[in-house]
């Protein structure tokens, strides 16, 4: 073949393909969804891409922290499903996190103010699961994935949770400062503060029954200790109110290890006035804590009350307000009490998926043993796209 003919043919081949490439991949992602190599599976690429600014004062010195989210973090996610039978879908979840600053729940700085929490370069593994779903029994995963109980404490209709929901979401690495000595100490906010919401994700055999009248059961298995989990939850509607509630139990350790349970939910009215509320406790094996054998010295427990209100202020979505109070008692030391107070505005921006907020929150410590503690204060500033 003539070389210049070949060059000719080749450079008008590549300019075609340049010019259909896009095309076909933009109508296959507006079509749903990606063709995988075997062409069985469809596939779903996602994730959500997030950065923030935190700044901590813990009543002596203060540090802006640059970090990736504090609730949720920057990640991404490949979904794949199939159908198998007439009756049973088989379905993948990948997702990975993509760290890329440092961690927004555990940030850190020492005496002088100076920042001293690690930066993070992550690439982890959130979900690694295969799902199969019958159509009238319920569902069958395998693999890391979300435990029965996961999640059943942070139950919310108030659309904040995505900027906080936990006793110690901005700072719980930070550390408490004696407000005599104006020295850190070692107690920190994030071991006073917790909402007991189950075994988290984890490598596990999980069950969901089908949802009757908005009910949802759900129970898991995980590892060899012995830790299993079971979960409730409930989606309804009544007049111009929703409602979501979640449910827990959970023991991990086996005989002799600790268990949780807990409740929250959330009512959202049509006008946009909402409302949070959750609680949880911790029950702990024998001789714990310094109890001795058969004695158990204390009894964590956390409580949550929150009020909110979505409002119609911008084309652009919906504007989120939200006021939440928690309380944790027992988390370290018999007799400590932990109350947090957060104050959140977010916005979304709904044509394009994304979302800014902003939230102030106040963090305060009573001490048993008659230490006082100096509140750490947080102004907490998030940006997510989701994709």
């Amino acid at each position: 073949m003539d070389i210049k003919n070949m060059l000719k043919t080749s450079v008008a081949a590549g300019a075609l393909f340049a010019l259909a490439a896009p095309v076909a991949f933009s109508s296959a992602v507006e079509a749903g969804g990606i063709k995988n190599q075997n062409g069985k599976l469809d596939l779903k690429v996602g994730g959500q891409i997030v950065t923030a600014l935190n700044y901590i004062d813990d009543g002596v010195n203060s540090h802006l922290f640059h970090t990736d989210g504090v609730t949720t973090g920057t990640r991404v996610r490949y979904i794949m499903s199939g159908q198998m039978t007439e009756t049973i879908k088989i379905s993948g979840l990948l997702e990975h996190d993509v760290g890329q600053s440092k961690d927004g729940s555990t940030p850190t700085f020492d005496g002088n103010g100076a920042d001293s929490s690690a930066d993070i370069d992550t690439f982890g593994i959130r979900h690694h699961d295969i799902k199969f779903t019958h159509k009238s029994m319920g569902a069958l995963s395998i693999g890391r994935g979300n435990t029965a109980s996961n999640g059943r404490s942070e139950v919310s209709l108030s659309g904040t949770n995505g900027m906080v929901f936990a006793p110690d979401s901005l700072a719980g690495s930070v550390l408490f400062t004696n407000s005599t000595t104006n020295a850190q100490t070692g107690v920190t906010l994030g071991g006073e503060g917790n909402h007991f919401d189950g075994l988290s994700r984890d490598d596990r055999v999980r069950y969901d029954a089908p949802t009757f009248a908005g009910v949802g059961l759900s129970a898991s298995m995980l590892d060899a200790d012995g830790s299993w989990d079971v979960g409730l939850g409930y989606k309804g509607s009544l007049g111009g109110v929703k409602a979501k509630l979640g449910a827990h139990y959970a023991t991990s350790g086996g005989t002799g290890g600790t268990a949780t349970w807990g409740v929250s939910g959330g009512l959202l009215h049509e006008s946009g006035l909402n409302v949070d509320f959750g609680y949880a406790r911790q029950i702990l094996g024998n001789g714990t804590n310094g109890g001795g054998a058969g004695v158990v010295s204390r009894s964590p427990s956390w409580v949550k009350g929150g009020i909110g209100y979505i409002a119609k202020i911008f084309s652009l979505g919906p504007t989120h307000f939200g006021l939440q109070y928690h309380e944790n008692e027992d988390v370290a030391t018999a007799g400590n009490d932990l109350t947090t107070v957060y104050v959140t505005a977010l916005q979304k921006f709904s044509s394009v998926g994304a979302e800014a907020g902003i939230s102030y929150a106040d963090y305060s410590l009573d001490d048993t043993a008659g230490t006082t503690y100096d509140d750490i204060t947080a102004v907490y500033f998030q940006t997510k796209l989701n994709f």
